[in-house]
This record gives structure tokens, C-alpha cells and sequence, in this order.
């Protein structure tokens, strides 16, 4: 037989025994398309990340501190006189003010000196704002020197804002920390950098704003700054904001002190001035506050 006689009768008998096909073990499934394999894992991924629980906050610490409590009403003067505090400064952010103002949703508690009441107000204030149905509330530490938001919280050695000013490669998102407050988040101040002022001051400032503020619509930003006189980087933390508000320590902020701080906002924000620690009797307002552009 020669050479290609073989060869046919060879192709002949291949031809005749069934294909093999691939074996597969017992009750083990049959390998998923890559597509659906994606879609498995992303689902695994949105699952973990649904599953992250929310940093506790401990309404019994808030209440021994005089803070307004997140479960309930029980200091209805403060909760009051926090509702006449905010509402212009809700007005504002939707466009219902007295004109439109950039960055309306950005507003930063702030006073002339320390020990005015300023981090008191800034989380009462969040809280508060937390309460009403249609907004989400970010409440962020920018007091670097004191920190008094980061401590009270409980969020000591946790990444914050100046880490993602510091970092370019770290996304801001990443620091935003949710609470089991509803519509409450918190950034931290994070571990302190040397050139505070040309941080605040830079283009990456700007972008963590943005990434801040989300998508979100109606997320407003909450900042707690350091005092105006006491400070330089609370001036230029300001020059980001749109709203402003100013504590202002009744028989104890002298009137020349707060024309001081109020001249060293020469941007276009709303200016809210809120008199704290007033001596008035229980049955007239603990805060007396006036509202002006």
C-alpha cells in the first residue's frame, strides 16, 4: 500500500470516532460566558460596598456636651432657634435668597477669636440641616489647629481633608465618612500639613470641593473653620465658600473685633452674624441672630 493510500484510510478513521468533549466533574457548573462573570463580580463588589457599616455616633456624648441630639427633640429651644438660623441659609442654596450666589451650597461657621462657640454652632447647624427631608448634609472639619469636630466624633488617626489636599493620587470620596445619622457625613481634618494656607489656597482645593459637593444636588457642605483673626488659612478657606456664618460671643466680642473679621471677607458670600452665649431669660431666644449681604 503505498504512501497515500495509508494517509486516506487513516483520515477515513478519524472521521468515524466521535468528537471528545470536554470533561466535566460531577455537580460542577458549566463554565459562565466572561460578560456574565463581570456582571457577577460587580455585584459582588456593590454588595461589599452596601455592606460598610456607618460610623456610630453616640447621641448620649452629644447631649452631655449640650449638642443637639440625632434621635430626638428633647432641647426644643435649641432645636428653635436652630430652625430660624438655617432657613436663610436653605433659602440660599435652592435659589430662594435675596440674589444667586456662587457655591451656595458651601457654608463655613467661622468667628473673629477663639472660644466664640464656632465648632458648637458648625455641628448643631449640621444636625439640624440633616433633619429637614430634602437635603444630605457633609460636615467637614477645616479647623486644623484644634480639630474640636474630628475629636468630639471620635474620628482621631482616620484620613481627612488634608490628607486629600496633600495627595493627589487619593481621591476625595475616600475620606467622606457616613454616619448612622441619617442624611450625615463627616470628613475629618486628618493629619496636619505645614503649608496649611497654600493648600487651601491651591487648584487642588477647588477640585476637592467639587468631589465634596457630589452629585448630589441637594448635599450641602458644612465646614468648621478656624477663627478669622487668629488664623491666615481661615481667610482663604472663606474665598471657597458661599455662605457665612459668624459667631460672635455676646458682652464678650468686642464691636472693633468683628468689624476686623467682617472686613477681612471681601468676597461675594452671604454674611450671617449669630450671637452666641447670650444672657437672655428662657423665655426670649439663647440665639439672636441677623442676616445681612
Amino acid at each position: 500500500m503505498s504512501i497515500v493510500e495509508k494517509a486516506v484510510e487513516k483520515l477515513k478513521t478519524l472521521q468515524l470516532e466521535p468528537p471528545v468533549s470536554p470533561r466535566i466533574e460531577a455537580g460542577s457548573p458549566h463554565p459562565a460566558p466572561t460578560i456574565e462573570r463581570l456582571r457577577d463580580s460587580a455585584r459582588v463588589v456593590d454588595q461589599t460596598t452596601e455592606t460598610v457599616p456607618s460610623w456610630h455616633v453616640d447621641h448620649m456624648a452629644l447631649k452631655r456636651m449640650g449638642l443637639l441630639s440625632a434621635d430626638d427633640e428633647t432641647n426644643g429651644r435649641l432645636t428653635e432657634e436652630l430652625r430660624r438660623i438655617k432657613r436663610p441659609l436653605m433659602d440660599n442654596a435652592i435659589g430662594k435668597g435675596g440674589r444667586v450666589l456662587a457655591h451656595a451650597k458651601r457654608i463655613v461657621v467661622t468667628s473673629a477669636l477663639p472660644g466664640e462657640g464656632k465648632s458648637f454652632t458648625a455641628v448643631n447647624l449640621a444636625l439640624s440641616l440633616a433633619r429637614e427631608r430634602d437635603f444630605e448634609v457633609l460636615l467637614v472639619d477645616g479647623d486644623i489647629p484644634k480639630s474640636d469636630i474630628t475629636r468630639v466624633l471620635g474620628l482621631e488617626g482616620r484620613p481627612g481633608l488634608m490628607d486629600v489636599l496633600a495627595d493627589e493620587q487619593r481621591q476625595p470620596t475616600e475620606v467622606i465618612v457616613r454616619t448612622d445619622v441619617p442624611n450625615l457625613m463627616v470628613v475629618p481634618v486628618g493629619m496636619r500639613q505645614s503649608l496649611t494656607a497654600e493648600l487651601f489656597g491651591s487648584l487642588r482645593m477647588e477640585h476637592v470641593l467639587e468631589e465634596f459637593g457630589g452629585p448630589n444636588l441637594r448635599r450641602l457642605v458644612v465646614f468648621d473653620s478656624s477663627p478669622l483673626l487668629a488664623t491666615s488659612e481661615s481667610q482663604v478657606l472663606v474665598s471657597h465658600m458661599g455662605q457665612v456664618v459668624m459667631v460672635v460671643a455676646a458682652d464678650r466680642t468686642r464691636q472693633q473685633v468683628v468689624n476686623s473679621a467682617l472686613q477681612s471677607l471681601n468676597g461675594p458670600q452671604y454674611v450671617g452674624l449669630m450671637l452666641n452665649m447670650s444672657c437672655l431669660p428662657a423665655s426670649e431666644n439663647h440665639y439672636d441672630s441677623y442676616y445681612y449681604g
